[in-house]
């Protein structure tokens, strides 16, 4: 959970970060607890009110997407949060697509069928939790759970549920009608750049700020990950590299593909998010950290960095390609390009000559290519001219270079480094007048501060690794599927 807070300008004032545990009960499973993510937003919240001494002219948020949980009359949790990383409703998406053809699905809600969306976590729930889910009043994400529990309204974004038509931006009656379920359990359809509330009493009381103060809901992390990073305009296409990763663009109108490679979510006031998002980016990183180094982290603590600088430092020893060792990266299933829930990581091409180095950058080389891959089939839709990234995985200026090397574009680092909540400050601004529309916002709080231009030598050669990575996901895929039946 992040909160921040910004000048008119752009300017960090103050910041606060609290992590929030990802505990996962079975292999493909993942669950959080929504009361953790509710005071730890509050707590984040109070350290950063101590440094704006009730100068806060408005407020926005920027909400994960994806996530399931469900909650009785009183709004009291009936179930854990399944987030975005979980993929146990992957039987429920050919049950979702028995009902609605898989395409027109796409067509109506923006969504390909994938196991990552509320839809068929629903149907999962409905069937394995029949006794909990007879009981749930509203179906929420985690930042509609945030909003109840401050203002005592159910609001929401929709972005990215599969339950929302993007093109008349109304819940979808179709889909509602495939999952047997009334419109009446899902929050009230809001847009993100209007003033939702005022920030009542008790919640000022809470959370350390003056009561009164104008709301805006936000929208989605991805989406304000792109208006935060000024990628709102033709042309440039934003990638991040946060715990997950995702390459997307801003639009004017919906945008879908016909081999369903990418998604398309409403932003606001007429703005779509045409784009694909990866389960295994930063998460892959922090999986190595967590398990194999212990030197670094140990390290880490003694000279007061963070791990991943050491684990960096580590990375740039090892030169482009990693002398041979490819690392496919999905170890949780993958949502784009290729909708694959049983996929898993592989090592490929190992060898007694690779070390920590190669085995790390393969990490950051080879989740960089699922981006690529991505953004290759957005480029047929529309122009790409070059990049602009965020998310924790950008403060690497080795990871940067990588991601210009692979894609063979220019790539820009802006300021502020939490773009998302940047972004849901642009919004906010929005909201209460400051702005008249994102790309004004975008013009007056985003600095541009760092390029990275290819290689031509190594992007030649990252190309061609490139091809063999897809290579090796298509013919060895199937091997994935057969291992996780011998162990289930």
């Amino acid at each position: 959970m992040r909160a921040f807070a910004f000048t008119y300008d752009g300017r960090v004032v103050a910041g606060s970060k609290k992590e929030v545990r990802i505990e996962y009960p079975r292999p493909g499973w993942a669950e959080e607890d929504l009361d953790e993510i509710y005071l730890s937003t509050v707590e984040a919240v109070k350290e950063v009110a101590k440094s704006v001494d009730g100068k806060v002219k408005a407020i926005g948020f920027s909400g994960q997407m994806h996530g399931l949980s469900c909650v009785d009359r009183e709004g009291k949790p009936l179930t854990r949060l399944i987030p975005w990383i979980d993929v146990r409703a992957s039987e429920q998406v050919k049950e979702l697509t028995a009902k609605i053809d898989g395409k027109e699905l796409y067509r109506r809600t923006g969504c390909p069928p994938l196991f990552v969306y509320v839809a068929p976590k629903v149907l999962w729930a409905k069937k394995n939790m029949p006794e909990v889910f007879a009981k749930c009043r509203k179906i929420l994400t985690p930042q509609d759970y945030v909003i109840f529990r401050l203002f005592g309204d159910y609001s929401s974004l929709a972005s990215g549920s599969q339950l929302l038509n993007i093109n008349e931006v109304k819940w979808d009656s179709k889909v509602l009608e495939a999952l047997e379920i009334d419109e009446s359990i899902l929050p009230e359809l809001v847009e993100g750049d209007v003033v939702l509330d005022t920030l009542p009493g008790k919640a000022a009381r809470l959370l350390g700020l003056r009561q009164g103060i104008p709301v805006a809901l936000g929208a989605s992390d991805g989406a304000l990950s792109n208006v935060g990073l000024g990628a709102v305009r033709e042309g440039v296409c934003a990638v991040n590299l946060g715990s997950s990763g995702a390459v997307r663009i801003i639009s004017k109108r919906p945008i879908l593909d016909e081999k369903m490679r990418f998604f398309c979510y409403y932003v606001a006031s007429r703005n779509w998010l045409p784009g694909g998002a990866i389960n295994n980016c930063g998460i892959v990183l922090r999986w190595f950290r967590d398990n194999f180094a212990e030197k670094e982290v140990e390290e880490a603590e003694k000279v007061g960095v963070d791990a991943y600088k050491l684990m960096d430092e580590e990375a740039c020893k090892a030169p482009a390609g990693c002398e041979g060792l490819l690392f496919i990266p999905f170890m949780s299933g993958e949502r784009f390009p290729v909708r694959d829930p049983y996929v898993r990581g592989m090592l490929f091409g190992l060898s007694l000559a690779h070390g920590k180095p190669h085995l790390i950058r393969s990490m950051m080389e080879g989740v960089t290519f699922t981006l690529r891959w991505i953004g290759e089939a957005i480029e047929e839709h529309a122009r790409v001219d070059f990049l602009k990234i965020s998310g924790g995985g950008a403060r690497s200026s080795l990871w940067r270079q990588i991601v210009s090397d692979v894609f063979g574009k220019k790539v820009v680092r802006t300021e502020v480094e939490e773009a998302s909540t940047l972004g849901a400050c642009m919004l906010a601004g929005i909201a209460v007048g400051d702005f008249p529309n994102i790309e004004k916002a975008a013009e007056t709080m985003v600095k541009d501060v760092e390029v990275h231009q290819p290689s031509p030598v190594d992007h030649k050669r990252l190309d061609r690794l490139f091809e063999v990575y897809k290579r090796v996901y298509e013919r060895c895929r199937v091997y994935c599927e057969e291992i996780l039946r011998v162990v289930e």
